[in-house]
C-alpha cells in the first residue's frame, strides 16, 4: 500500500514539476518572441526571473534522468525541442552585443562554436548538437527541423508557444506548413520549374527523403505529384544574422 501511494505521488510530484517549467518558459516566449519569431533579448536578460526558473529545471531534470516523467515519445520530443531552444536563447543572452555569426567565429573554433557548448542537463553535459544529432534526429521526424531555432533569420522561426506533449503533432505539423509555405523559405518558381529552398533541407536532406515529395506535401500550391519531378531544386543563400527584434 505505501508502495502504491510512493508511486501516486511521484506522478503528481512530476506532472507539477513539468508545469511550472513549462509555464516559465511559456511566459518567456510568449512576452519577448513575437509572431514573426523574431526576439526580444534585452527584455529575457532585464527580465531573468522566469527565464532561470526553466533552466533551473533542464539543469536538473531529463528524460534521461528521469526517465518516468516522461513515458512518451512525444514528451520526449518536446522536452529536447524546448530544451535546445533555451539553450540557444542561453548563449545570446549571455552574448547580448554579438549575432550568431560573430558567436560562431569567436576566437576558439570549438571554444566558441555554440552548438558545440555544453551545459547540464539532467545529470550529463550536453550540447545543443548533441542534443539535435544525437537525440532528436534520433527519433526519427523531420518536422523537428522546423521546431528549433538556432537565433538566425534563415533559420525556422522560434515560436512565441512553448511545445507540448498532449498537442506535439499538431504544433508541428503549424511549423511545418508556415516555414514551407514561407517565400523566404521556400519559393516556387512555376513558369521556369524550379523550387527554390532554405539550405535545411540540403544540410538534413537524409531526414526529409526524396524533397520534392515532403515539400509537396506541405505546400499550399497547385504543383501535381505528377508534375513535381519536372521542378528542379536550387538552394537559398542562408542568412546568420540576429534573428533579435533590432537586428
Amino acid at each position: 500500500m505505501k508502495l502504491i501511494i510512493i508511486i501516486i505521488l511521484s506522478l503528481i510530484f512530476s506532472k507539477d514539476i513539468i508545469t511550472d517549467a513549462n509555464k516559465s518558459f511559456d511566459s518567456i516566449l510568449s512576452s519577448y518572441v513575437d509572431s514573426l519569431g523574431k526576439v526580444n533579448y534585452k527584455g529575457i536578460i532585464d527580465n531573468p526571473y522566469a527565464f532561470n526558473q526553466y533552466f533551473e529545471f533542464i539543469e536538473n531534470i531529463s528524460p534521461n534522468n528521469y526517465p518516468d516523467y516522461f513515458k512518451t515519445t512525444n514528451a520526449k520530443k518536446a522536452y529536447w525541442i524546448n530544451t535546445y531552444n533555451a539553450l540557444i536563447l542561453k548563449i545570446m543572452v549571455d552574448n547580448p552585443s554579438k549575432n550568431i555569426l560573430e558567436i560562431l567565429s569567436g576566437p576558439s573554433i570549438f571554444g566558441s562554436f555554440i552548438f558545440f557548448q555544453k551545459f547540464k542537463i539532467g545529470d550529463e553535459m550536453l550540447s545543443p548538437h548533441y542534443i539535435e544529432h544525437k537525440i532528436l534526429r534520433k527519433l526519427d521526424d523531420p518536422r523537428i527541423h522546423f521546431a528549433i531555432n538556432c537565433a538566425s533569420k534563415s533559420c525556422p522561426p522560434l515560436g512565441n508557444r512553448i511545445l507540448k506533449e498532449d498537442n506535439l503533432d499538431k504544433q508541428l505539423d503549424e511549423k511545418a506548413v508556415k516555414f514551407i509555405n514561407s517565400k523566404e523559405h521556400v519559393y516556387v518558381d512555376n513558369e521556369n520549374k524550379i523550387i527554390y529552398l532554405n539550405k535545411i533541407f540540403k544540410w538534413f536532406k537524409k531526414d526529409f527523403g526524396n524533397l520534392k515529395l515532403y515539400i509537396c506535401k506541405y505546400l499550399d500550391n497547385n504543383i501535381e505529384y505528377e508534375d513535381i519531378y519536372n521542378y528542379k531544386i536550387s538552394f537559398l543563400e542562408y542568412d546568420w544574422s540576429s534573428n533579435g527584434i533590432n537586428s
